[in-house]
């Protein structure tokens, strides 16, 4: 018990030094953002805004419109996210059917896609998108990963816990496939479900390769890459184009806003989802 006493305070404090390190700087930059823009201009580590503005915010949504990618990003995220869940959803209804012919074999051919780096389909996706006339639009960042093959595996095992006996009675019922889909296979596997969208709703938040490649209507500017032009702001010798730390630091607060309220109450889900999903009955 002496003996583990030392290990026990060393832990702690490498795990607060650890935790230091990343807390220090989300807040310094909560900080910088609630600064003036002569405050966000001192040099060192700024710990707290004396005095307190939301000039940096203010600025942002003013005179850079910061609204608009706000906008359409919440579009692309929602839209991206329902059709993905159901779309990997009704691929692992398909799978889970032992009559399927060739069963194995198209889980088999599923699996292989996820040796593939998303940005090798990168440039064939540009040139189908352009004969589409997909480009300039935020139908494109849509369509771009509607499916995965982690989805439609996670949705497979899920269903797969899923009673037969209880899929066999509601059959001897008379209930059809959307049925079956929509009052057992989904109640019985909403923490996959969950977990697929959560998983869909950060990678489509988070969006940048896509929408910069696909993109180029400042209309239809994503958060991201309205977040990337702000930052490279700072650089701007122009007195008229300068941004501020301030301003740059209260783009970055209020895009990770939205991922902070959104963890803690999918954090329970996740857990349990990808708990869930690696035990099979």
């Amino acid at each position: 018990m002496l003996r583990s006493r030392p290990i026990t305070i060393l832990s702690f404090v490498v795990l607060i030094a650890l935790a230091a390190t990343m807390v220090v700087p989300l807040w310094s930059v909560a900080a910088t953002a609630f600064s003036t823009k002569f405050g966000s201009l001192q040099p060192g580590v700024i710990l707290w805004p004396n005095p307190w503005s939301l000039e940096g915010f203010d600025t942002l949504f003013r005179r850079l419109n910061f609204l608009l990618p706000f906008a359409n990003t919440f579009y692309v995220t929602v839209v991206g996210t329902i059709a993905h869940v159901l779309l990997s959803a009704l691929g692992g209804y398909v799978l889970v059917h032992e009559e399927l012919p060739g069963r194995r074999i198209i889980a088999g051919i599923i699996l292989l896609t996820l040796t593939i780096p998303s940005q090798v389909i990168l440039v064939p996706l540009f040139v189908v998108f352009k004969q589409f006339q997909l480009l300039n639009t935020l139908l494109s960042l849509i369509v771009s990963e509607l499916v995965s093959a982690f989805s439609i595996l996670l949705m497979k095992t899920y269903f797969e816990q899923v009673p037969k006996t209880m899929i066999e009675s509601a059959r001897m019922d008379g209930a059809g496939h959307f049925k079956l889909l929509k009052d057992f296979y989904f109640p019985l596997a909403l923490p996959g479900v969950v977990t697929v969208a959560a998983f869909q709703i950060v990678h489509k938040y988070n969006l940048f390769i896509e929408p910069l490649l696909f993109i180029r209507d400042p209309q239809k500017v994503t958060l991201q890459i309205a977040l990337q032009s702000v930052i490279l702001g700072e650089s701007s010798t122009s007195t008229n184009d300068f941004i501020a730390p301030n301003v740059t630091m209260a783009a970055i607060v209020l895009a990770l806003i939205p991922l902070l309220i959104f963890y803690p109450f999918m954090q329970r889900y996740l857990v349990r989802g990808l708990t869930l999903g690696g035990v099979k009955e």
